[in-house]
């Protein structure tokens, strides 16, 4: 077989433009940022990912010409907006919208873990301001609604559900996806929004550039690469629209897909890392492990950096698109031209580095707490081996696997190992 070095981007692959505006703007704002004692460090939050959203969005429309790519479904025509079936949909579609949003203070309501001080930030931010997000929501349902071709999407299904007391549309793959999808987003969204914003507030009283030691250098760089992962994340997840291209496609419809993805969050995660996965022991990780080594020190410390930050670029390289469990557009450039999933490598070699579980008191202590990393290591291949096999449903995502069997890096590294071998197999085939 010839490597594939020809493989053409597909038109609808996410644009690299917003990757990059999101990996510079982030630091940069966050340095520029004015102070406001009289906004709250949650409302900064919000104002902070509204702004790197807004410069998103102005690079897609400049650079990557978002208006004029394919894949939207949607089309403006003024006589939609006096459609007498567009018309009759969009009532339906607003009870599935009004249906939508008691599904979800449904779910929120009947688990005590919502009720804790902890998710304060994301539901009083809802107490506060409903009115805004409902008038926002409104307006984009109902402008894409009267643009889209085939107006009967999912949340028109939900509608038609209720409206006949479950007689139709139950069976629609069209309503699964919807829902799946209004799942992934309420449950990540108040997670990924607490998380922003505690760590705004851990930053507020942090500077940088005050930073007199490496220890103080990698403290703050090691938390700040999580705060830009997380507002990408934040973005994606609160941002999906067809306006924008940023819908969601599908969704990961297997039980296994969703048990492999939520066990790596709270609050299942904290559970698991406790009692099964724990393969920290306090008093032995890397820091003090060379800490009267200096040198040694400040390189094991870059190289935990070098990691983070490639793990940082996976995330906004998605960029409006981020989000688990869903396919909501294909990312082809640096660094997934590298690998199918630059994000969990260097994650899970980040945290070989920072906990180090071969040190330990002795040495089957050892051997236990790498035993359960690999145990980490392996929910990490399993949620990399179900999310393939969701995004494989697009023929584009079948030609980039390809590519990357044939020319990634570990592609290439197999080819300069083993010359003879890759010759061979090219002649037999």
């Amino acid at each position: 077989m010839t490597s594939r070095t020809g493989f053409k981007r597909p038109a609808s692959a996410i644009p690299a433009s917003t990757g990059l505006v999101a990996i510079f703007s982030i630091p940069i704002l966050h340095y520029l940022w004015p102070a406001m004692p009289g906004v709250s460090d949650r409302d900064q939050t919000v104002l902070f990912a509204l702004t790197v959203f807004g410069l998103m969005v102005a690079s897609e429309f400049a650079f990557a010409k978002l208006h004029r790519m394919p894949g939207s479904g949607l089309v403006f025509k003024a006589q939609n907006f006096r459609d007498a079936g567009y018309i009759q949909d969009f009532q339906v579609k607003l009870v599935g919208l009004a249906a939508s949003a008691g599904l979800l203070a449904l779910f929120y309501w009947s688990a005590d873990l919502y009720r804790g001080d902890w998710y304060s930030p994301f539901f009083s931010l809802l107490a506060d301001y409903w009115w805004l997000i409902l008038a926002v929501v409104l307006a984009v349902v109902t402008s894409v609604h009267f643009m889209m071709r085939h107006p009967r999407d999912g949340m028109w299904h939900l509608g038609r559900v209720v409206l006949t007391f479950g007689q139709q549309s139950t069976r629609t793959r069209g309503l699964k996806v919807y829902l799946l999808g209004l799942l992934v987003k309420g449950y990540f969204l108040p997670l990924m929004f607490c998380y922003l914003v505690y760590d705004w507030t851990f930053f507020q009283s942090r500077s940088l550039w005050e930073m007199t030691s490496f220890p103080q250098v990698y403290e703050y760089l090691f938390r700040f690469s999580f705060f830009l992962d997380l507002t990408v994340v934040v973005i994606g997840y609160a941002t999906a629209t067809r306006l924008l291209m940023s819908h969601i496609r599908w969704t990961e419809t297997t039980v296994s897909g969703w048990l492999v993805c939520l066990a790596c969050y709270a609050p299942f995660w904290q559970v698991l890392s406790r009692d099964y996965f724990n393969y920290t022991q306090e008093g032995f990780a890397w820091g003090a492990w060379l800490w009267d080594y200096p040198v040694l020190y400040t390189i094991w410390g870059c190289t935990i950096l070098f990691f983070l930050g490639i793990y940082c670029l996976t995330a906004a390289r998605m960029g409006l698109r981020f989000s688990n469990l869903t396919y909501r557009g294909l990312a082809c450039d640096f660094p997934y031209n590298l690998s199918k999933h630059p994000s969990y490598i260097s994650k899970n070699i980040s945290w070989w580095l920072v906990s180090i579980p071969f040190i330990a008191v002795d040495f089957w202590t050892g051997v236990a707490n790498c035993m359960a990393l690999l145990g980490v290591n392996f929910i990490y291949f399993m949620r990399a081996w179900h999310e393939e096999r969701c995004l494989s449903q697009s023929p584009s995502y079948r030609a980039y696997q390809q590519h990357i069997r044939e020319n990634g890096l570990l592609a290439r590294i197999r080819r300069a190992a083993f010359p003879a071998a890759q010759q061979a197999s090219e002649k037999v085939n």
